[in-house]
């Protein structure tokens, strides 16, 4: 079975990430307050196999002893040796590259260590909200800032993401070009 590691701030969409990919509402989710309070695993069986999406807690919620919390629940509940790879989630939305986001990344670094990052996929959400001819812009700037800040908290001036996807949890048929969630786990 493969196992994917999703992190991320507070509200960009772990949990309605996992229910898009389950077709149905198995994690649960609130518009306007943090949910995830412990690290949940969540089967699925996708035509190319087994696989596990590991939910997190949203990071940057309240202060740095409610992330130090999640984080070491992250480490005491989930083997990143077993891990296939980690979507790190980001709203594609977002009209800048804010300091909780920064925080985000600098603590997930400290405390998973800099190599969670060489398997790990940008899931950009909330697609949709972005109009399609500005679409392709706010991927390339969102898709850089994150790659260059953990470039300079890492010292690593090749890092690059393992791929990027963008995702629309709450739209269906929302980009002809768009994939069925569930031909993601094809890697």
């Amino acid at each position: 079975m493969r196992k994917y590691l999703l992190v991320g701030r507070t509200g960009v969409g772990k949990s309605s990430f996992i229910n898009s990919v389950f077709g149905e509402y198995i994690a649960e989710t609130a518009k306007y307050e943090a949910c995830t309070r412990v690290i949940e695993h969540y089967a699925y069986n996708s035509p190319w196999g087994d696989v596990c999406l590991i939910d997190t807690p949203g990071l940057a919620e309240d202060d740095l002893e409610c992330d130090n919390k999640y984080l070491g629940l992250i480490q005491q509940k989930v083997n990143l040796k077993q891990t296939f790879a980690t979507f790190y989630i980001s709203r594609l939305d977002d009209t800048r590259f804010r300091p909780d986001e920064k925080r985000t990344l600098s603590r997930l670094t400290e405390h998973l260590g800099s190599q969670i990052w060489s398997r790990t996929i940008l899931i950009l959400t909330f697609a949709a909200s972005v109009p399609f001819h500005r679409r392709d812009e706010a991927t390339k700037q969102r898709y850089e800032d994150i790659r260059n800040y953990l470039r300079q908290i890492t010292y690593n001036q090749s890092y690059n993401f393992h791929d990027y996807w963008l995702i629309d949890n709450m739209i269906e048929d929302w980009a002809d070009s768009a994939l069925p969630i569930s031909t993601i786990f094809k890697l």
